[in-house]
């Protein structure tokens, strides 16, 4: 493999809830961790749980891009901070396909699911009884494997976002 594609299965980036009362860790390129301070998940309500888990995957996103900046500057030798702009029509069009991607990951008992559109606006759901029935680490295990079916919901959609709009081929 290349420089890069090591850097990625190898990355391990962090981020925290302002407060600190969830902490989240992405283990390579899709293995999601949480965490939560002790006593918060068990006096959280849903709405509040939610919203800090939905606040929690933008951050944890934005580490990832930051690492995934700092991999690409490597492998490349010269700085990278953003995507190159767009040239040629198509990558003006597969930029505004890939910004309107809704991108959805669910734990397999249906208990908590993360979705996506753009990779910017993020939301959190948790079933009415997760929080009545699961312990702490059974919880957080779901959040990992929601946000673990969610990068590789986004990650098919840019795959195929890709052919359609670059391999002649396909169309």
């Amino acid at each position: 493999m290349g420089i890069l594609a090591d850097g990625l299965d190898n990355m391990r980036v962090q981020a925290s809830t302002p407060g600190g009362s969830i902490n989240a860790q992405l283990h390579g390129r899709s293995d999601v961790y949480v965490s939560f301070a002790p006593g918060y998940y068990r006096r959280v309500d849903r709405g509040d749980l939610e919203a800090h888990l939905a606040s929690l995957a933008r951050l944890l996103w934005v580490a990832r891009m930051r690492e995934y900046y700092a991999l690409l500057s490597d492998a490349l030798g010269m700085q990278v901070t953003g995507e190159s702009p767009a040239i040629s029509p198509r990558d003006v069009e597969y930029e505004r396909q890939r910004d309107g991607l809704r991108a959805e990951g669910r734990a397999s008992d249906g208990s908590v699911t993360v979705s996506v559109v753009g990779m910017k606006t993020w939301k959190v759901s948790v079933s009415d009884h997760a929080l009545n029935t699961l312990r702490e680490e059974e919880f957080a295990a779901r959040v990992g494997e929601a946000a673990g079916a969610l990068i590789h919901d986004h990650r098919r959609q840019i795959r195929e976002l890709k052919m359609r709009i670059y391999d002649p081929a396909f169309t």
